[in-house]
């Protein structure tokens, strides 16, 4: 084997094998209570793959998202694997290796030097401040758009090469998949869509002449991220995520120039890592004044980088591709939350990396005296010393994934006294509440409010600990309290008719759950719940009606059809009944209810052996169920 390819097989493995240690402990992580029930456990949109289904991931928003490729590799996982938690997590890690394999080509296409890019890749790798997007299966979008947006640059770099040797097939062949696999990262995550100036910026990199054909032929590019960018708009605009202002305040500027030191600070400190941070606009303390001098800081450092611009284009290069790439999260719009997070600095620092990397092997060989300690061997030293701090950090950054408590724990113990800690009180309670500590849960949710008397979701889920206690007065007292803060919360009205059919007071359950339906017209739950209260009323025609509508909506709602299944029993319809169990059993197949159901329809057809087998399979997914029914059933069966 050539020594130049073994050296280069050696770096990789080598870089596969440090980082897989590193993250080691994400494999063995469960799904968190932060986005990961809306968008893997409790998302019905994944849990088929039929045509209609991945039909359905491209052509409609999720939760002011549009990442239809994220949806479609959970549907995949939850095909074969249903919810492992582990699975997920090891195919993100799966990602982050394929990642770190593009960095590292990359950067050797881009600067020829092996040791360049092993350095850029192995930071990428093990850089503590990236295992939130590894660890947190909700941020799938991190690792998968940077697969394909990496992939897009390396082959507009063959693309680039290709064209000084004229070889036409192989420059329309790379023109064409760095578009295709651009058009991909974006519908995995529109972060993407500042590609096309990065591409630009390879040509500064790379000496091309700057005129109509590198201009031309960028243009699809900038045209499809215009497209996304609007697109993105259209899926934000109605959750608010992106806040409505018609005004352009000071407070953008010091959000956009405070939020990069932030980044810039985590970057080359990265300790006090969070899930959640607060606003370096709000922090209080150093941070005041960090944020009122924050852009005559930036100022200065652009003015130190254009003094660099007669030495080194690589400085400018790396300088502006963390910048451009990092821009669309600086909160200079205000989008979503306004508070920094570590997953934005996944593919941006990769320019820091860069910077670090050349001047790193530069200062490695250079014999004057101010560079000495750089000098080899003391420079390997440091080196692997810096590798073994970052491969530490990270080991026990993964951990902090492990479940929704640790994680939520974590936030308390460096923030806890911070503005927003409010969110981590509020996920915390939820935790509780989903062990069945209840007092627990409301403790959590009481202290969220202390914070900030003003967050409707603490009251919604106190609400909802108190109901689990069978404490519906409490409940609703709570819910009237979410709805004061914020009169359109579908989830308020949603719940709080919950309790109303606890309590039996079924006008106003049903009132409940109209104006939830009037809020949100695609919303299908509530159309489920008002179903059940129809049944209830044995309005069974109106209850399959509501039924029927929450179907259309949302066509893997197993709910539906096992409660539409209860509606034609008792209209003595049985055949449909066990038509609409079968359903619900196909998208859940653990549907224990679904079973016993079926199974008494079975019964009330003289289909007993039938009959006894969804019974036994109700006791096998270890659910009670009435044994002298079964035996009565069982005595039945001819001997």
């Amino acid at each position: 084997m050539n020594k130049k390819y073994s050296s280069v097989y050696v770096s990789l493995i080598l870089l596969l094998v440090i980082i897989s240690v590193s993250f080691s402990p994400v494999i063995k992580c469960e799904f968190v209570n932060l986005d990961d029930n809306l968008m893997v456990t409790e998302n019905t949109k994944i849990i088929s793959l039929s045509f209609q289904s991945i039909k359905n991931m491209f052509t409609t928003f999720h939760y002011g998202l549009y990442h239809p490729l994220v949806l479609l590799s959970y549907a995949i996982e939850y095909k074969f694997f249903g919810l492992n938690p582990h699975v997920y997590h090891t195919t993100n890690l799966i990602l982050h290796l394929f990642n770190c394999i593009l960095v590292f080509w990359l950067f050797y296409l881009l600067s020829k030097k092996l040791a360049v890019a092993f350095i850029v890749s192995i930071l990428f790798g093990i850089h503590p401040i990236h295992v939130e997007s590894v660890a947190w299966v909700s941020e799938r979008k991190d690792v998968l758009y940077s697969l394909f947006f990496l992939g897009s640059i390396i082959c507009y770099l063959y693309y680039i090469m290709n064209s000084s040797y004229h070889k036409k097939n192989l420059i329309i062949k790379y023109y064409i998949l760095s578009f295709v696999l651009f058009l991909l990262s974006l519908l995995s995550k529109p972060m993407a869509m500042t590609l096309p100036v990065v591409l630009l910026l390879i040509d500064y990199l790379l000496n091309r002449i700057i005129d109509k054909k590198t201009i031309y032929e960028k243009i699809p590019f900038f045209v499809l991220s215009v497209i996304f960018g609007i697109i993105t708009i259209f899926a934000q605009y109605p959750t608010e995520a992106i806040r409505r202002t018609h005004t352009f305040a000071i407070s953008n500027i010091l959000n956009g120039t405070s939020g990069l030191i932030f980044y810039l600070i985590k970057l080359f400190i990265p300790t006090k890592l969070s899930v959640i941070y607060p606003n370096p606009v709000k922090a209080g303390g150093i941070w005041n004044t960090i944020t009122i001098f924050s852009p005559v800081i930036i100022i200065v450092l652009i003015l130190l980088i254009f003094m660099t611009i007669k030495y080194t284009k690589k400085i400018v290069f790396g300088t502006l591709f963390f910048f451009i790439t990092i821009l669309p999260v600086l909160q200079i719009i205000p989008v979503g939350r306004d508070i920094p997070a570590d997953r934005y600095t996944y593919i941006p620092a990769i320019g820091l990396f860069y910077i670090f990397a050349e001047w790193f092997v530069y200062a490695r060989g250079q014999q004057n005296r101010f560079m000495t300690i750089f000098r080899k061997p003391v420079s390997d030293i440091i080196f692997i010393i810096l590798i073994i701090v970052c491969s530490y950090m990270t080991y026990n950054r993964s951990k902090v994934w492990k479940d929704s408590m640790t994680l939520f724990n974590d936030v308390l113990k460096n923030y806890g006294n911070f503005y927003n800690s409010n969110l981590a009180y509020n996920n915390r309670g939820i935790v509780y509440a989903n062990k069945g500590e209840y007092e627990k849960a409301i403790e959590d949710q009481t202290q969220a409010l202390k914070i900030d008397p003003n967050f409707a979701g603490a009251y919604l889920n106190r609400a909802l600990a108190y109901a689990n206690k069978g404490d519906y007065e409490k409940a609703i007292d709570d819910y009237n309290k979410a709805l004061e803060i914020d009169p359109n919360y579908t989830d308020a009205y949603l719940n709080r008719g919950l309790a109303y059919f606890a309590k039996h007071e079924y006008d106003k359950a049903i009132a409940d759950y109209t104006q939830a339906i009037k809020l949100n017209p695609n919303y299908a739950k509530p159309y489920n719940n008002r179903g059940n209260v129809y049944t209830r009323l044995e309005e069974y025609d109106k209850a399959i009606a509501d039924y029927n509508e929450a179907i259309r909506i949302d066509p893997n709602l197993a709910d539906a059809y096992y409660n539409r299944g209860n509606a034609y029993g008792h209209k003595g319809n049985y055949e449909q009944a066990i038509i609409e169990y079968t359903q619900a059993l196909k998208i859940n197949p653990n549907f224990a209810g679904a079973y016993n159901n079926r199974g008494v329809a079975y019964f009330m057809l003289n289909q007993n052996e039938k009959a006894v087998q969804d019974l036994l399979k109700v006791k096998q997914l270890g659910y009670n169920i009435d044994e002298q029914f079964l035996k009565m059933i069982q005595q039945s069966l001819p001997k």
